[in-house]
């Protein structure tokens, strides 16, 4: 050791940092237990000094720093030497002029709970706090972005780098997260929260051409944009109060190209527009199916060609489809094609109509006088406007979302769509219907896929931030409901985004798209990464936004604001694209877990179909204090963790205590089952079973899906949950209490008596639901489970272990249901 200098202040420190690589120039800072920042540094002592010290050293004391109400957890400082930053418990980060011995500035407020880490250079302060957020300032205290991508306790640790502009946070969840940030704050870059991984955004303000200005009264002849939409990254396509139909397109050196279209109506304005784009024509032109609807009830198909910079009307026609101020939507359907198109009433109404029916090939569609012909009308029952549709000409169905949350399926025959003539129009109703899948709140989108060659895959998406996925059996003709995925980030989410194609990646990559209050936000599913953040306003004024195969660097987002359009694009060639990745560390639960379970993929492989899985992966599912289950993956040989994914939530985030899984068949053969068994099932079920507080009971289904149709893919969907009613009463029960007969083994021949409380036919009716009525009723959960198959009744038994000192075995049906079977308590 060269040498020891010990600070006079003889206290407990919380932090400290040191400035300067000699020891001339050392500086120390010391947070102290009485909320203080003690600064001092070193200097050389003379010789009587060093006799009297032992040392050459001594510790001089520069300032002592006073504002902080909490203790203070992290020291920053600047790269002068003359200022720091402390964060601290209180929620709040200061700035220090260290000679002069004051607070310099505002204090920095907006962490809704203790600031953990902190760091600062000559133009960002960056704090990081327990409120799983990294808020970014300027000197002048103003907050310039919020990023919130971690889960659980906290954010621990920031560092940037100004070189590069990036953001590197490491949280309780175990992720370690990357972030690109634009120091350019100025003119329209300040509705921007950027934190995308590119310098080549742009931004557009753009005006009617007729526009008459900002400012004044408007009403119902003003012109002003009823409707936005993005058909390619640089074409963009705007219908107005007066009926006039523009497109806009939009250059790099950041020139607008104004055209007017359309009148598409003199007398009322355009209330809906949808756009089926084609951009894979071989003379590497475009060609743009436009469908407007009017207040007069009139749809009007416009096709616009173009092979450059100019698009041109290749084709226009017109009918009524609905009486006046009827017409409310109108739906393209990629699958369909441009042969087909929908329209939407407010009465629940959906109607389908055939574009060019007496065209004799599709090939001559929009070469000559075509009109439409009405197909068919659905209605739905619940009598809710339609708001969103997906249709599968291969899988004849469709499918519907209305404005309060409701899903409708209806058929969709193949006759219907290949016929060349109808003598009248099909009326139709819903062959099943899901109610509430979104609450009472609008459907934004559905989507249809094709799961197995018996059942589709069906998602949606509304504006309470939910995804719900649904699976329809094409045989039974059910709709039932498999999950739903709450994105906490999202207030409304218009859309769900996948794209596999980047660099030859087979990986699928999901994207949320949609709003919290003000903000546009584009959310990485599969990665739990902000991919763009851009305050707009809100999602019921006009907007339209465009993906590309990478959205981080291949996105537009247009809004209008103040009669003004704006426009952000960030489009990065791909030979200029600089890849960084966003999660440096796999992301994990954010709380404290509780509970695990192995499963090997041996346990998998009981079928020859479950073969390409890897008898050598394994899996861990793990259960956690805020009540999540994530399934994580391990490959011998890859020396990590390959993934992880979040399987779900408990009911009302209580905590998981236990998790088991359970594959193995116990078959109990009886005369009745003997005649039986032809109708029972061959494969082995494979289920998850956590259990936790709140005597919450919750079952996962395994589930192998084929990505790209050639790689399977392993997971558990939820399949059903039991918890008793907050509201139990006290029911008076004939119990029979019998001691069990001691068994010849010996493992029990030493333990107590157990005894058995044998429920009434009025108990058992009740089902788990019931529990003798206790004050401290809310702490009971369950502390273990175990569970097996029994395949002659076509239930499965599962065993758990409440906190009180009582065993329960319940029944699990077939039918997703749950049946207390006995009640086991320990004789007190």
């Amino acid at each position: 050791m060269f040498s020891e200098v010990q600070s006079a202040e003889k206290c407990l420190l919380y932090s400290m940092r040191m400035l300067g690589n000699e020891i001339e120039s050392l500086r120390v800072a010391s947070g102290t237990i009485f909320n203080e920042i003690v600064v001092w540094k070193v200097v050389q002592t003379s010789d009587e000094d060093c006799i009297h010290l032992g040392s050459k050293y001594k510790d001089v004391l520069i300032s002592r720093l006073v504002g902080h109400e909490g203790s203070i957890f992290r020291i920053a400082w600047f790269s002068n030497g003359l200022k720091l930053v402390s964060v601290s418990d209180d929620r709040s980060a200061r700035i220090w002029e260290v000679e002069v011995n004051h607070l310099e500035g505002p204090v920095l407020f907006g962490h809704n709970a203790r600031i953990w880490d902190c760091c600062i250079f000559d133009s960002l302060i960056i704090t990081a706090g327990e409120d799983c957020t990294c808020r970014v300032w300027d000197h002048d205290g103003r907050e310039l972005n919020e990023i919130k991508e971690h889960i659980g306790r906290g954010v621990w640790r920031c560092l940037y780098d100004p070189s590069s502009s990036l953001l590197v946070t490491a949280g309780f969840d175990s992720a370690i997260k990357v972030h690109k940030l634009h120091t350019s704050f100025k003119g329209l870059e300040r509705t921007v929260a950027s934190d995308d991984f590119s310098d080549s955004k742009e931004v557009f303000a753009l005006s009617l051409p007729n526009s008459s200005g900002h400012g004044g009264l408007m009403d119902s002849k003003s012109e002003y944009v009823r409707c936005l939409h993005f058909s390619r990254e640089d074409s963009l396509y705007v219908a107005t109060n007066n009926g006039y139909l523009y497109h806009a397109s939009l250059f790099n050196n950041g020139s607008v190209q104004w055209t007017e279209l359309s009148r598409v109506s003199e007398e009322s304005p355009i209330i809906c527009m949808d756009i089926l784009s084609n951009c894979s024509k071989p003379y590497g032109g475009f060609e743009d199916w436009v469908a407007v609807g009017d207040g007069k009830g009139n749809m009007t198909i416009v096709l616009v060609v173009g092979s450059g910079w100019t698009p041109e009307v290749d084709y226009s026609f017109t009918w009524l489809a609905e009486k006046e101020r009827h017409l409310l939507g109108t739906y393209w359907c990629k699958l369909l094609d441009n042969r087909f198109i929908f329209t939407a009433d407010p009465g629940g109404r959906l109607k389908l109509w055939k574009l060019g029916h007496n065209v004799p090939s599709p090939t001559l569609f929009g070469k000559a006088n075509c009109d439409a012909l009405l197909l068919a009308e659905y209605a739905s029952c619940f009598g809710m406007r339609i708001m969103c549709v997906d249709a599968s000409f291969d899988e004849e169905l469709l499918v519907c979302g209305d404005i309060r949350g409701n899903l409708l399926l209806f058929s969709l025959p193949r006759d219907l769509l290949c016929s060349s003539s109808i003598s009248s129009e099909v009326k139709a109703s819903p062959m099943n219907y899901f109610k509430g899948a979104h609450g009472v709140s609008s459907v934004s989108s559905v989507s249809i896929s094709n799961l197995s060659l018996d059942q589709v895959d069906i998602h949606s998406t509304g504006a309470d931030g939910c995804i719900c996925y649904l699976q329809h059996d094409r045989d039974l003709l059910n709709l039932e409901f498999i999950g739903m995925k709450q994105v906490k980030e999202l207030s409304a989410i218009r859309s769900v985004f996948t794209t596999t194609d980047h660099a030859g990646d087979s990986a699928v990559r999901n994207y949320a798209v949609g709003f919290a209050s003000a903000k546009f936000i584009i959310w990485n599913l599969t990665a739990g990464t902000k991919v763009l953040q851009i305050t707009c306003g809100g999602w019921r004024r006009p907007h339209s936004y465009h993906l590309g195969n990478l959205p981080e660097m291949m996105n537009c987002v247009s809004f209008v604001k103040d009669d003004v359009i704006y426009i952000h694009r960030n489009w990065v060639p791909e030979i200029d694209r600089q890849i960084y990745p966003r999660n440096v560390h796999l992301q994990f639960h954010g709380r404290e877990i509780h509970s695990l379970c192995f499963i090997s993929g041996r346990m998998l492989c009981s079928s020859d179909e479950n073969q390409e899985l890897g008898s050598e992966s394994s899996w861990v599912a793990t259960g956690c204090e805020d009540g999540t289950v994530r399934l994580t993956r391990y490959e011998p040989g890859i020396e990590s963790w390959s993934s992880s994914q979040h399987l779900g939530e408990h009911v009302g985030g209580s905590a998981v205590r236990s998790i088991c899984s359970v594959s193995k068949m116990h078959i109990f053969m009886t005369d009745s089952a003997c005649a039986q068994n032809g109708t029972l099932e061959d494969k082995d079920p494979f289920i998850l079973i956590s259990v936790g507080a709140k005597r919450v009971i919750t079952a996962w289904k395994q589930m192998i899906t084929m990505n790209n149709k050639t790689t399977p893919s392993f997971s558990f969907q939820w399949l059903s949950t039991d918890m008793p009613s907050k509201h139990t009463s006290y029911v008076k029960r004939q119990n029979t209490k019998e001691p069990l007969e001691k068994s010849e083994d010996l493992s029990t021949a030493k333990s107590d008596p157990i005894y058995v409380e044998l429920p009434s036919s009025d108990y058992r009716k009740m089902g788990p639901n019931f529990c003798p009525e206790d004050d401290l009723e809310n702490d009971w959960r369950y502390l273990d489970v175990t569970a097996f198959h029994v395949k002659e009744t076509g239930s499965r038994f599962v065993q758990v272990k409440l906190s009180r000192l009582l065993f329960f075995l319940f029944g699990f049906g077939s039918d997703s249901s749950w049946l207390l079977i006995i009640l086991f308590s320990e004789l007190s």
